[in-house]
């Protein structure tokens, strides 16, 4: 589970024993305005704005931290929300950048050791990569790189209480360490302590004062409350919010999956695919910032509404459609939820009986490059079928 591995990032807690804290220094209130503008600008999917005003913040900023991982994350925001998560070209791009920040970050603090933003500003840079090692499975980098996360996220609120945006950090940590399970959590008690409903609380606050991080703990939030057969499953609130931020949002197709999802999990599947419908609307009339590469995710989705409701042959015509977006650009990078979507017609060929079909299916899938933690599950389908009993499960890829 992808949330699992966001907890490996953060499996280290730094020292609480940290020297007398310096005054405090405030971020610039223009460089604070640019930066409120890049990120919203980002949520908004608008990558230019995001760039020209992260772009200004650096012209007057140059060795201020802040626009430098501005326009790191701008890059990142290319990655995730234009392309899926798969474009191994973008990623070097965007770690490039941010250990371009990071050295800029590192040369700050020596001059300012008592600003508590660009404190934050590493803590973020340093969590933001340990995230990208995980999605490349460089579980020793990604260890490291979230150690160091949490001890500037520590430092940031040691010296400002009232630096709410750092509890989005430290409420992940919380939350993420606090609900390991089986063998790892043993494995990893020794070396880290987690609280699950402090974090959750952590996140709350962040999302009422936080601001610059409000808007990610809220989307943190929902995704929390909306993990399938979690005791902190909310999907009532869940759906709530995502109402919410597709009001406040309206052309963000990010925004929009998320309120699919969720209605998902609050088991109201024909809601669910209605809105998934008009998703794939968008898609196939190019409505910007509609990408064709959301085509597999979108058709996954509609399928997976049709398998939870027993409806095989309609799941199975649009999991077909969202694997066939795989052969449409040999030279392109393989989308994960097309991959996925062949994991999904195995299981729609196990609950027909048609083993012969759905191992065919997994052996395919399998042959893929695993670049998003599939071949444990895939394992466990090639060993027995895929059962009714585990359905409705969740919507998203593993």
């Amino acid at each position: 589970m992808r949330k699992l591995l966001i907890a490996a990032a953060f499996s280290l807690c730094a020292s609480a024993a940290l020297a007398a804290m310096p005054v405090s220094e405030p971020l610039p209130e223009d460089l604070r305005v640019l930066s409120k503008k890049g990120i919203e600008a980002i949520y908004a999917v608008d990558i230019p704005e995001a760039v020209k005003n992260f772009s200004a913040a650096v012209a007057k900023y140059p060795e201020h931290p802040y626009p430098h991982f501005g326009m790191a994350m701008t890059k990142w925001a290319t990655l995730e929300y234009l392309e899926d998560e798969s474009d191994p070209g973008l990623e070097k791009e965007y770690e490039a950048m941010t250990d371009e920040a990071i050295d800029i970050g590192q040369a700050w603090l020596k001059k300012h050791p008592g600003d508590a933003n660009a404190n934050l500003c590493m803590g973020g840079m340093y969590g933001l990569r340990a995230r990208l090692a995980l999605l490349q499975h460089r579980w020793i980098k990604a260890y490291f790189d979230g150690r160091k996360a949490l001890s500037y996220t520590r430092r940031a609120l040691k010296i400002d209480p009232e630096l709410y945006d750092a509890y989005l950090g430290l409420g992940m940590y919380e939350y993420y360490a606090g609900t390991l399970h089986g063998a790892i959590k043993v494995l990893a008690k020794l070396v880290m302590k987690g609280d699950a409903r402090k974090g959750i609380e952590m996140l709350e606050t962040c999302k009422e004062k936080g601001y610059f991080n409000a808007l990610a703990a809220k989307l943190l939030l929902i995704e929390i409350y909306t993990t399938t057969n979690s005791p902190y499953v909310n999907s009532e609130r869940a759906v709530k919010w995502s109402k919410e931020l597709r009001a406040a949002y309206p052309n963000h197709p990010q925004m929009h999956f998320v309120e699919i999802v969720s209605l998902y999990e609050a088991k109201q599947y024909g809601e669910s695919r209605k809105e998934a419908m008009e998703y794939l609307k968008a898609v196939n009339e190019n409505r910007p910032p509609y990408r064709r590469r959301y085509l597999p995710r979108v058709l996954t989705a509609i399928g997976t509404t049709y398998l939870v409701e027993k409806k095989y042959d309609e799941a199975a015509d649009y999991f077909a459609r969202a694997a066939a977006t795989l052969k449409e650009d040999p030279k392109a990078h393989p989308a994960r939820w097309g991959v996925w979507a062949i994991v999904r017609l195995g299981h729609v060929h196990d609950l027909k009986g048609l083993r012969d079909k759905a191992l065919a299916h997994y052996k395919e899938a399998k042959a893929y490059k695993d670049e998003w933690g599939f071949s444990e599950s895939i394992t466990n389908y090639l060993k027995r079928p895929f059962a009714a009993a585990e359905l409705p499960g969740q919507m998203p890829p593993p």
